[in-house]
Order: structure tokens, then C-alpha cells, then sequence
């Protein structure tokens, strides 16, 4: 299970600290494509221990009453705070910089799941190598 991102100046301070990317799953409760991008893709990555210590990972749900803290210290709806991405459908996985800046394009959906481990891994590469590079 993948920790939840409520305090994002915390998650870009660690991120600007440890020259790595944010790489964040958009998900909702009530969305079971999103339970098994987390359940099998995310868990193989984090049980891989490849990533360790090059990327940080979390999760923000798009429900209702969710909130975080803003990079400025505010307190703003999940939704709000992830407007600019145009996350509307679940699951989304973010590539952020520690400015909150899309580093590589957002993977939408599960639409090739034979392929999709690939792919995520591949944008996590290229996200830590923009980070570094």
C-alpha cells in the first residue's frame, strides 16, 4: 500500500533534497483499476527495490474530503490542488518535479496492462534522469 501525500511542501522538500522525482498515483476509492495499478504495479516496483532512493512515491485521491497542504503552507481539496494536471480519470500516474512540474507525460488509465510495468518504469527512469541530468 502506497502512503498518501497530504503535506506537499514536506514530500518537494525531500524531493529538492534528494534530487529525485514525485511520482504520484491519482486514484479514487470506488476505482479498481486504480487498486490494481497499486496492488501490482506499484508493489512490484517498491518490492523490487530498484527505484529506492530515485523517486518518491505516494498516492492523492481525487475523493471527496480529501485535502493537502500546498507547497505555500495552505490547506486546499486534493481536487484543487490537482487541477493543472487535468487528472479527471483514474488512475493517473503524475511524474513531478520538486516544483510540482510534470517532468515526463502522465500515464492515464490502464489501457495496455501486458505492457504498462514497462512503461511505468521507463517514465520513472527518464523522470529521475531529467531530474539529474
Amino acid at each position: 500500500m502506497m502512503d498518501k501525500i497530504d503535506d506537499w511542501r514536506w514530500v518537494s522538500g525531500r524531493a529538492r533534497d534528494h534530487r529525485v522525482p514525485v511520482v504520484v498515483l491519482v486514484d479514487q476509492a470506488d476505482c479498481p483499476y486504480c487498486r490494481r495499478v497499486e496492488g501490482e504495479y506499484f508493489a512490484a516496483i517498491l518490492a523490487g527495490g530498484e527505484f529506492s532512493g530515485k523517486a518518491l512515491f505516494g498516492k492523492i485521491s481525487l475523493d471527496a474530503g480529501e485535502s493537502i497542504n500546498t507547497a505555500d503552507g495552505s490547506r486546499v481539496s486534493t481536487r484543487d490542488f490537482l487541477l493543472g494536471y487535468r487528472t479527471g480519470l483514474t488512475p493517473t500516474v503524475l511524474f513531478l518535479d520538486a516544483d510540482g512540474k510534470e517532468l515526463v507525460e502522465k500515464m492515464v488509465g490502464l489501457g495496455t496492462p501486458d505492457y504498462y510495468g514497462y512503461y511505468l518504469e521507463q517514465s520513472i527512469r527518464q523522470a529521475y534522469a531529467l531530474v539529474n541530468g
